[in-house]
């Protein structure tokens, strides 16, 4: 295993290092990324493939074009390193490596080494093993620009959604708190109770709408929505680590509406006339999914306009926003939530729709409505019905 180029990647600010390595060293490097993460992509079963073919191709020991790697955290690696040095280096972090492109062959290789394994044919296992390969490793990219990476990639083939991919990237933290904040697996059997706890998938389904600057979640994933995506993507500060920056700003924003709610609920009465409400406090409404998908992508269209120069913005704003009556709040939005729940074929993208024009208006200086979540509930209606009824 060796370094054979060493390049800077000027436009994600990264080294680009290809090594060439053995089929048997690359399977040693990488066996534990595909099996470590849930939210890899899977196999492709259809024997119709190209990948099919690829198990003859390698037989034959031919040249497959290279497999990109990233290493998630920054080490140095350097081209004038001793190939013993090198490969005692990668090891040490394979760990923190993940497959941007080259899946799909990779377990085509590992296939083709389980098959033989599986009989006494050493001699070809032992080809296969030796067979070299050539593989792209980008060291010291931070996750936005690995993203952005993942995007460039993938465009043009049967791509994973940008959330498959968002959720690939930031699962390590479901383990660690980030500004005290705290994110939690459905796999975990554990319920996002206190003010700083969250659904990873909710926060995920957030970030994704802030990225694309659109709260509807996708429906499949497809080349055009790829192309939008790298779009968006690339007018971000590639030196920035937003995700925490957007869940800090999420949870100062819910925290805050949160306090000035207090212990308010929706009382005994409204529950009569009106039935099950979209959330009975604060913390009930402004934590369901509809609710974080809106506030993302309003800040990201509120950046987009200029309104906003970016998400540090949200934690003074913050500030700015007062309730005089709780319980006032609560039922009006509340009201409002009904009407698109009786109003609206697809009750949780009119809700997602509500909740961006709320946030756009709470959050927007030249409002109206700015600092005022009443004024912001009832206008957040007026626009949705302007737009829809």
């Amino acid at each position: 295993m060796n370094i054979v180029s060493d390049l800077y990647d000027s436009r994600i600010q990264a080294k680009n290092l290809l090594v060439e390595m053995t089929i048997g060293e690359y399977e040693e490097l990488v066996k534990d990324a595909i099996t470590k993460n849930e939210f890899q992509r899977k196999k492709v079963r259809s024997s119709k493939t190209v990948y099919a073919l690829l198990k003859e191709d390698l037989l034959k020991q031919c040249v497959i074009p290279p497999i990109v790697l990233a290493l998630t955290n920054d080490i140095e690696l350097n081209i004038d390193d001793e190939a013993s040095l090198f490969q005692s280096k990668l090891l040490d972090n394979k760990n923190h490596l993940l497959i941007l492109d080259g899946l799909q062959r990779t377990h085509t290789i590992f296939a083709l080494l389980s098959d033989h394994r599986s009989t006494d044919d050493e001699t070809t296992l032992e080809i296969i093993l030796n067979t070299k390969l050539r593989v792209e490793i980008y060291v010291g990219l931070n996750r936005l620009g690995i993203l952005y990476r993942m995007l460039t990639l993938n465009t043009g083939q049967t791509p994973m959604s940008l959330r498959q991919q968002i959720e690939m990237l930031y699962l390590d933290y479901t383990s660690n708190e980030i500004e005290g904040v705290e994110l939690i697996r459905e796999s975990e059997g554990r319920v996002a109770s206190r003010i700083n706890q969250y659904n990873f998938k909710d926060v995920i389904e957030g970030f994704n709408a802030y990225l694309d600057r659109d709260e509807l979640p996708f429906d499949k994933a497809d080349i055009l929505e790829n192309i939008n995506s790298l779009e968006k993507l690339s007018k971000e500060d590639q030196n920035s680590e937003l995700f925490e920056k957007y869940l800090s700003s999420l949870n100062t924003l819910t925290t805050k509406i949160v306090d000035l709610c207090g212990d308010s609920e929706i009382n005994e009465d409204y529950l009569e006339e009106n039935g099950a409400p979209f959330g009975k406090n604060a913390t009930q409404i402004f934590k369901k999914p509809q609710a974080i998908s809106g506030f993302g992508a309003a800040i990201g269209k509120l950046i987009d306009y200029e309104v906003l120069s970016g998400i540090d913005d949200i934690d003074d704003i913050v500030n700015d926003i007062n309730i005089e009556d709780a319980n006032v709040f609560l039922e009006e939005i509340n009201n409002s939530l009904l009407w698109l729940k009786n109003h609206s074929k697809k009750i949780g993208n009119a809700q997602r729709n509500f909740f961006t024009f709320f946030f756009r208006d709470l959050l927007n200086k030249e409002s109206d409505s700015f600092g005022d979540p009443l004024v912001s509930s009832k206008s957040a209606l007026r626009k949705y019905q302007a737009q829809n009824v």
